[in-house]
């Protein structure tokens, strides 16, 4: 699939690193919404598991001036302005959602706004290409708007005051990608946290 880059080159370098970086982690759906189904499993559940797993990276890499705060850390609901909320009014440095896609497809992809700037776009692409590099794994790029929208964008990435993308990590209906997230899981984890750390000079 093609990958849709919307950049504004005049503000390459609009982000700046802070002296006490803020890392918002955010599981998607949680409590009453549990997001994507196939039989027993349920797509909350998965997205929480990598999120606790990417903030245990993150604390392991044992950087003193980054902190990792999580919109949900157990089953949850939370509305996407409570998510959005959280973030900004934390000051996050940067915003990453983590979900399991459906609909009969396979592979990878992540998210970015329909008017993403190129730290945006540059998040998206060190996580995408990170992920990509596990062996198996469909790279479907890294996409702008939304899945039915190419000028929308999904709430939490169009409303975040940060640099901000949507990691749908496989499908949950596509048996290869179930049961390649089982055995590249913690690969996975690694992926979207080296990402960050790339964003935020630290790797």
């Amino acid at each position: 699939l093609a990958v849709i880059f919307r950049l504004n080159h005049t503000l390459e370098d609009s982000f700046v690193i802070p002296d006490h970086i803020v890392i918002c982690l955010d599981a998607g759906h949680g409590g009453d919404d549990p997001g994507a189904v196939n039989g027993d499993r349920q797509e909350k559940d998965d997205n929480l598991a990598v999120v606790l797993a990417v903030r245990d990276a993150l604390d392991a890499a044992g950087h003193d001036n980054l902190e990792v705060i999580l919109t949900r850390e157990d089953d949850t609901a939370l509305t996407l302005e409570e998510r959005v909320a959280f973030a900004n009014d934390n000051d996050a440095t940067l915003f990453i959602s983590v979900h399991r896609n459906s609909g009969g497809g396979q592979g990878i992809e992540t998210w970015i706004s329909a008017e993403a700037l190129q730290p945006e776009t540059r998040l998206a692409t060190y996580i995408q290409e990170g992920l990509a590099a596990i062996p198996m794994v469909k790279d479907r790029g890294v996409k702008s708007g939304t899945a039915s929208n190419p000028l929308a964008s999904y709430y939490v990435v169009g409303n975040t005051d940060m640099p901000a993308c949507l990691v749908e990590l496989g499908f949950l209906d596509n048996v290869d990608d179930l049961v390649l997230f089982e055995a590249a899981f913690d690969d996975y984890a690694a992926a979207i946290a080296d990402g960050i750390l790339q964003m935020v000079k630290l790797k």
